[in-house]
């Protein structure tokens, strides 16, 4: 058996780094973790500590399983309750491999599916190379070769078509290629395996990665074991062992001794073999990888009755078949049932030899038929080349066929109608096509004269807000400064203007900022960006640039939302919400009035209430607001403030954009209330 990385020599290079004492990083990292854990639950809501308790629970791959699941699970809630995509990813990845390492790979899959989810939100090639290459190798272990195969052409297609790739990126395509070649290999395509580990090692070398390097020997190594090239194996795992031992890696080392064993018992160097294999049962007693313990213990006990110690064989092959039963793996229940029908028929005990030679036969056909009915990509694609090709070729027998009855029943008669058909049947594609095109035209004509009439529509609106608020107060601005300028009035004549020309200056800017983004949005189309925001935060950020206005007119606003009320929204488009909204509100209540802003929860969004006792609306205008027109409007407010209709329209579009709805309630002489909603959560 082949050792799959799991993306664990990248993730733990890239997320913690490596040393040569592990054990000390995961001492550390359990220091930092216990830091934490004093801290109360919302000081613990904070991405750094999420990264933290992730690179502890990777750290513990093959060291302690259940700290894997235990920290990994308290990252998932905690990466949900702020929205941490990337922690989630991690943390499904790292729940995933626990799941595999316990043989419930449907749960591996799902979980690890899940995770892919989540890096197509976010559109990160990094984590989803992450996850292809593990879905790959749940879908191996469980026998679904097929899918496996797919999900790393998958990401190998991703990878290869991007430029720009970062060092990380460039690393998971090493390893997605030799996670590529392990498949191959274990179809028994070791030609094929080896081409695509040549692949990573490239890359690897290419990148410098010498830790990659040397695993990428190993798994080589294991793959020349069976193409019987055992110089070069040795060669290989020789070159790696070092590197492991420079480098602390544990899990790596005892694999490379393995294979490193199993090729002395093919040349039939026993006394080697188990010296080496010994060597790496005792790191194996500390690494929880129960999968390549198992192949070790099976390879012990095939060396054991190399040497015809049975006793010490079966020890060994009983611990390698219980292990193989738990891990509910075909493959290595398979040689374990091989290695023990030997040694029984070795020892003369037929019926046990038979009982597990049938054993061996039935796991043999299963794996045989299920790679058979679920062969890898390539191979399955040759086949159904091969099928398309004789079914073409029979199709075409038949036709000739049938053509020769014709000519031989009808001669030149059936010629001519056979002709008459064809010439038929190609005006008629013709005829087909040109309609086709046709219809192609017609819609792209129709969806322009959509287009023309809404920009024509945009134009009207703009004409139409500059004609009647713009103009005005910027020729009056302007005829006033030329009376100054020729001396007409004196500058203690016009400062007696200036509250005045100030207030209309500030009703140009605030209107030219609405028609600014409101065209912007027409022309262009506004795209919602959402993101956690407290609401309350926003309103009150509001409220205090519109003081000034409001204490003129000695207007009170009380600002009630809860903290932390938090809504997925667009901050920049909900912030102009508010503030259209709240100048309204001050432009139509008199002086003395008040203004309140609430929101309470409804289901899965807030609803937000502005309210005034300010002058009110009549039904006929608040439909007339509220309707898709093309011209507004001039309003004045209580102290001949103007207003155009246009922010209140533009409030209706941004609240739709972020998936909320507008609607008014009001009395006239008693006041308005504003009503709008926002979504507590993103969008599914």
């Amino acid at each position: 058996m082949v050792q799959k990385t799991l993306s664990i020599w990248l993730f733990f290079l890239v997320c913690i780094g490596y040393s040569n004492a592990q054990h000390k990083q995961l001492d550390s990292l359990q220091n930092l973790i216990q830091t934490y854990s004093n801290l109360p639950l919302e000081k613990r809501k904070d991405s750094s500590y999420i990264d933290l308790i992730n690179q502890y629970s990777l750290a513990n791959y093959y060291v302690d399983k259940d700290s894997i699941y235990y920290y990994a699970k308290e990252s998932l809630a905690l990466s949900k309750s702020i929205g941490y995509t990337k922690g989630e990813i991690e943390a499904l990845i790292n729940i995933a491999f626990y799941e595999s390492e316990l043989g419930r790979q449907t749960n591996a899959i799902h979980l690890a599916e899940k995770a892919l989810k989540k890096a197509e939100e976010i559109q990160s090639l990094y984590y989803l190379l992450i996850c292809y290459s593990n879905i790959a190798t749940f879908y191996e272990y469980s026998g679904d070769i097929q899918n496996s195969v797919e999900y790393s052409l998958r990401g190998i297609y991703l990878a290869e078509n991007k430029e720009d790739k970062t060092q990380a990126e460039i690393s998971y395509l090493s390893l997605i290629y030799e996670n590529l070649g392990i498949t191959y290999g274990i179809q028994k395509e070791y030609k094929k395996a080896l081409e695509f580990l040549d692949k990573a090692q490239e890359i690897n070398i290419k990148t410098n990665n010498t830790l990659a390097q040397a695993e990428t020997m190993s798994n080589m190594a294991s793959f020349q074991l069976k193409t019987k090239e055992y110089e070069k194996g040795l060669k290989n795992v020789n070159a790696s062992i070092p590197i492991f031992e420079k480098y602390g890696y544990q899990d790596w080392l005892a694999y490379a001794l393995k294979v490193k064993g199993q090729l002395y018992v093919e040349i039939k160097d026993y006394e080697k073999a188990l010296n080496i294999f010994m060597r790496s049962l005792d790191l194996y007693e500390n690494i929880e990888d129960k999968r390549e313990k198992t192949s070790l213990l099976n390879g012990i006990a095939r060396t054991y009755m190399g040497i015809k110690e049975y006793d010490l064989a079966q020890h060994y092959a009983d611990q390698a078949l219980k292990n193989a039963q738990q891990l509910n793996s075909f493959e290595d229940l398979k040689a374990c049932s091989k290695t023990l029908y030997l040694l029984y028929k070795k020892l003369g005990e037929y019926d046990k030899a038979l009982t597990y030679h049938e054993e061996f036969k039935r796991y043999n056909d299963s794996i045989f038929n299920l790679e058979n009915s679920k062969s890898i990509a390539a191979n399955e694609a040759q086949l159904d080349f091969i099928a398309k090709e004789n079914k073409l070729i029979l199709e075409n027998e038949k036709k000739l066929n049938r053509q020769r009855l014709w000519i031989y029943l009808y001669s030149f008669g059936g010629m001519v109608l056979l002709t008459i058909l064809f010439f038929t049947q190609r005006s008629r594609k013709l005829e087909r096509k040109l309609n086709s095109l046709l219809a192609n035209k017609n819609f792209d004509l129709k969806k322009r004269e959509r287009e023309l009439q809404e920009l024509n529509e945009t134009k009207n609106k703009f004409f139409s807000i500059i004609a009647h608020d713009l103009r005005a107060p910027i020729a009056s601005l302007n005829g006033l400064i030329d009376l100054l300028k020729d001396n007409q009035i004196n500058a203690k004549d016009f400062m007696q203007f200036a509250p005045q020309l100030s207030e209309q200056v500030k009703n140009i800017s605030f209107t030219l900022n609405n028609l600014l983004i409101w065209g912007q949005a027409q022309m262009k189309g506004a795209k919602s960006k959402p993101e956690p925001c407290d609401i309350g935060k926003l309103a009150q950020q509001n409220v205090q640039l519109l003081s000034e206005q409001a204490q003129k007119k000695h207007i009170v606003i009380q600002q009630r939302i809860a903290p932390k009320s938090i809504a997925y929204v667009d901050r920049e488009q909900i912030n102009l919400v508010f503030r259209n909204i709240i100048n309204n509100a001050i432009k139509f209540t008199e002086n003395n009035g008040k203004i309140y802003i609430q929101a309470k929860e409804i289901g899965n969004e807030y609803q937000i209430e502005i309210s005034d006792n300010g002058v009110g609306m009549d039904p006929e205008f608040i439909n007339d607001l509220t309707s898709d027109k093309t011209t507004f409007n001039t309003t004045y407010g209580t102290q001949n403030e103007k207003g155009t209709g246009l922010g209140l329209n533009l409030c209706k579009e941004m609240i739709v954009k972020n998936r909320g709805k507008l609607w008014i309630k009001s009395e006239l002489g008693k006041g308005s209330t504003f009503y709008f909603t926002l979504p507590k959560d993103l969008e599914d």
